[in-house]
């Protein structure tokens, strides 16, 4: 009668642990890479959610850009500027009657669209008060904005410089820029009180 032993052998039990060590490095691998796409999918959605932040809060300022109440008054500016490096740098000025948070109804607000090196910038003063420009809206990532405005008159003229300080222009393009070139299509927007009286 033979008397068999049982139990896993040297090389059984080798195996299993090779085994097991490949399935956690599977399942580790499996995890970063879902925390990955997982924190990508973030950052995309927070640009996604500031680039619309900022678009809303253009919009809203342009379409409540006002004409001068007192003849004289500088309504609407643009600066063509580049930077070192040549690409678009403009900065632009105008005047906006409040509407939406946070541009409230109480004032109007003397509002600067501009590139910075940390981002597209929004920013506004509340006239007749004595507070420091508030950053509205900040759009990272665009260092660089170039402006036209469509020229009153007939036709579709459009151009880089704006000399009627006193006027608001038909309709305004902004074009964004990033250090890779264009970031997106141009905004274009008509301006209710823009043109000719």
């Amino acid at each position: 009668m033979s008397t068999r032993r049982r139990g896993f052998t040297l090389l059984e039990l080798l195996v299993a642990v090779v085994l097991a060590g490949v399935v956690a490095l599977l399942v580790y691998g499996a995890a970063s890479a879902g925390a990955d796409v997982h924190e990508r999918l973030w950052a995309k959605r927070d640009a996604l959610q500031s680039a619309r932040a900022m678009r809303i809060a253009i919009v809203d300022a342009l379409r409540n850009a006002r004409p001068a109440l007192a003849y004289g008054d500088t309504v609407f500016a643009l600066e063509d500027r580049t930077d070192p490096s040549g690409r678009p740098a403009d900065r632009l000025s105008f005047v906006a009657a409040g509407a939406l948070p946070p541009l409230t109804a109480d004032a109007d607000w003397a509002v600067t669209i501009e590139p910075t090196p940390e981002g597209l910038v929004l920013t506004a003063v509340p006239l007749g008060f004595a507070e420091p420009p508030r950053a509205i809206a900040r759009l990272v990532g665009v260092t660089g904005l170039d402006v036209r405005v469509l020229l009153p008159g007939p036709g579709q003229s459009w151009a880089d410089r704006w000399v009627q300080r006193t006027k608001l222009p038909r309709a305004v393009e902004l074009t964004y820029w990033a250090d890779t070139g264009m970031a997106g299509s141009p905004v274009r927007l008509v301006l209710p009180a823009g043109g000719e009286r």
